[in-house]
């Protein structure tokens, strides 16, 4: 037989956090990619030794992957601001229902 769980308004699931890791995440995967194309311009086809694994990265397909998690990632971090906002809305309005009841108890 399953229990019945009574969450907090106060808990809102760690969105908060979790919003500000994957949006963390995706800047960090954009600068990357980023990072990667720039430097393939700079570089040029005609470079050797490190600059040319370098430049050879940029021109697979692994850049391109980056920025499509990338973009999973901030959309994933849209989507948790907007439930953290969301839980911080019923926090306020459950903590005004229990002042409203407690100075009516003492009516």
């Amino acid at each position: 037989m399953l229990k019945k769980r009574y969450f907090s308004t106060q808990d809102d699931f760690k969105t908060g956090f979790f919003c500000k890791f994957t949006l963390f995440l995706g800047l960090v995967l954009l600068l990357f990619f980023i990072f990667s194309k720039i430097s393939a311009l700079i570089i040029g086809e005609s470079s050797s030794g490190f600059t040319k694994q370098i430049y050879d990265f940029s021109q697979t397909t692994y850049p391109n992957s980056i920025l499509a998690l990338s973009f999973i990632l901030f959309a994933i971090g849209v989507i948790l601001y907007f439930f953290h906002c969301q839980f911080a809305k019923l926090a306020r309005i459950a903590d005004e229902i229990e002042k409203s009841e407690n100075l009516e108890d003492f009516d």
